[in-house]
């Protein structure tokens, strides 16, 4: 994107359309914001849950009003949780409807030609139909973070506050391996939180790691439910 000007005097079109898919709470969609920040681009987002209507046509009639707003100004538009449309199309009293938003969405990117760029996440690669898995420029995987990305988004969280001498991130680390981003950034909120609330306004180890814990017992109890 941003040699754009550089590509476009030699008749060369850079790669607007990005696809992001991996697990639930992995960034993907912060990835988008992070990308939106990156090129100073503003964020335009999109559920597809959110535009699903039962009225007949009502849906696509939608998503062609998103398109023509990223159209009049450069931004990411972030096309959010795409697989809705997969559900959906399983749904006897959506299917009608979501095929249609699949074939306008399929136009859609045929032709799009906006000044920003377009980013569309998804927990399940393979939910997408292939024609519009082909209009992406470019497929990235975002998987759970691993023992380097966790303490990176521990630290990134946590820097606003003070942090104690003596923590390490080894124990930490070790508890969140194989959580997600989003817990793993819940967890240092939830540890600051803690000490500004306790008056101690120092972070310790062993906060950081009780609220992972309760994090953790949290997750187990809805698993339950």
């Amino acid at each position: 994107y941003a040699a754009r000007e550089r590509l476009g005097a030699y008749g060369l079109r850079n790669r607007k359309t990005i696809l992001l898919y991996g697990p639930p709470g992995c960034g993907k969609s912060l990835g988008a914001k992070r990308l939106a920040w990156n090129t100073g681009l503003p964020l335009l987002k999109m559920r597809f849950d959110s535009l699903l209507s039962s009225y007949f046509g009502e849906s696509a009639a939608n998503l062609r009003a998103v398109f023509e707003a990223a159209a009049e100004r450069p931004c990411v538009l972030l096309l959010d949780e795409c697989d809705f449309i997969a559900r959906s199309r399983s749904n006897s009293k959506d299917i009608g409807e979501a095929a249609r938003i699949v074939n306008s969405l399929l136009q859609l990117m045929e032709e799009y030609d906006a000044p920003g760029l377009l980013v569309a996440t998804t927990n399940v690669e393979s939910s997408l139909d292939d024609a519009l898995f082909r209009r992406f420029d470019d497929v990235f995987q975002v998987p759970l973070p691993g023992a380097a990305e966790i303490e990176m988004l521990l630290r990134t969280t946590l820097s606003s506050v003070k942090l104690s001498d003596g923590i390490k991130w080894t124990k930490p680390v070790e508890k969140l391996t194989g959580a997600s981003a989003a817990m793993t950034v819940k967890a240092a909120q939830d540890a600051a939180k803690a000490a500004v609330l306790r008056g101690e306004k120092v972070v310790t180890e062993s906060l950081l790691l009780k609220a992972i814990s309760e994090l953790e017992h949290g997750s187990d109890a809805r698993e339950r439910d």
